[in-house]
C-alpha cells in the first residue's frame, strides 16, 4: 500500500514537473508554444467531422513567426533560423527588427491571421503589462478575433479556451468583456475599429491591423502608431490584396 502510494505520488510529481517545464518553454519560445508543444488549437468551420485541429507546423508559418518575433524585437536577426533558411538576407532581417513594422501580404485560407493571433496570445499570456490593440474595419470584426461574448467564437479566446489547464491564464475568459481579454499579469488584448483615435489615446505595445487593405482609415492608423513604434512598440499589418494606402505602403517597402 505504501509502495503504491509513493509510486503514485512520484508519477504525479513527474507529470507536474513536465507541465512546469512545458509552460516555461512556452513562455521563452513562441515557436514551442505555437508549433511544438501540441497544445495550441485552431478551428476549421468547413470541416464538419474534425473542426478542432492542432496548430499546423508549416515552414512558411514558422518564417512568419520569425518575422513577428524580429519586428517585436524578441530575437536577433541571427536567431531567425526559419527566415534565414527561406533565403531572407541579413540586411532585410536587420531592417525588420530595427523598424518594428511588419506588413504581411496573404492569400485566404493560409492561416496567416491565425498565426498572428497565436503570437498575440503568446505576448499577452507570457509577458506582463502588454497593451495589444487588434484592429479591423469594424469593432465587430475585431471582436471576432479577440472575444465575442462566447469564447468559442473569436480566434484568440478559442485558442485560450482550448489550452490545457497548466497553460490557461487564470480567469481571463471569465473576466473578458466584448472585444477585450484581460490577463492576470496585467496584459490586455483590445479589439478596436479602424482609425487612429484609440491608438493615439493609448501607449500600445503592439498594434495588429487585420485586413488592412480594406480599411479606408488605414493611413490614419499607421500614422497614429508611429510614436508607439518609435518608442519600442510593434506594428503588424496583415491583409489580402486591395489597392489603397496599404498597397502603397507595401510598394514603398519593396
Amino acid at each position: 500500500m505504501v509502495g503504491w502510494l509513493v509510486g503514485g505520488l512520484a508519477g504525479r510529481a513527474v507529470t507536474l514537473a513536465e507541465k512546469i517545464l512545458d509552460r516555461e518553454r512556452c513562455r521563452r519560445f513562441a515557436h514551442h508554444f505555437i508549433f511544438e508543444s501540441g497544445n495550441l488549437r485552431t478551428k476549421d468551420e468547413h470541416d464538419q467531422e474534425d473542426p478542432v485541429k492542432t496548430f499546423p507546423d508549416q515552414r512558411y508559418l514558422r518564417v512568419l513567426v520569425d518575422l513577428l518575433l524580429l519586428s517585436g524585437r524578441w530575437i536577433e536577426p541571427g536567431q531567425a533560423s526559419f527566415a534565414i533558411a527561406a533565403g531572407m538576407d541579413a540586411d532585410y532581417l536587420g531592417a525588420v527588427r530595427r523598424v518594428g513594422v511588419l506588413c504581411v501580404e496573404k492569400s485566404r485560407q493560409v492561416l496567416a491571421t491565425w498565426t498572428v493571433c497565436a503570437y498575440v496570445l503568446w505576448r499577452a499570456k507570457f509577458h506582463p503589462y502588454q497593451l495589444i490593440l487588434v484592429q479591423s474595419k469594424r469593432e465587430d470584426d475585431a471582436a471576432n478575433l479577440v472575444f465575442n461574448r462566447d469564447p468559442t467564437v473569436a480566434r484568440i479566446s478559442f485558442m485560450e479556451l482550448a489550452l490545457p489547464s497548466h497553460l490557461k491564464s487564470g480567469e481571463s475568459l471569465k473576466k473578458a468583456t466584448y472585444a477585450q481579454l484581460l490577463f492576470p499579469n496585467g496584459s490586455r488584448i483590445w479589439g478596436i475599429p479602424e482609425g487612429g483615435d484609440v491608438i493615439r489615446s493609448n501607449t500600445p505595445s503592439l498594434i495588429v491591423s487585420d485586413e488592412a487593405a480594406f480599411q479606408p482609415e488605414f493611413s490614419g492608423s499607421y500614422a497614429a502608431a508611429q510614436p508607439a513604434v518609435q518608442g519600442g512598440g510593434q506594428y503588424v499589418a496583415i491583409s489580402s490584396a486591395e489597392p489603397g494606402a496599404y498597397g502603397d505602403l507595401i510598394e514603398v517597402n519593396l
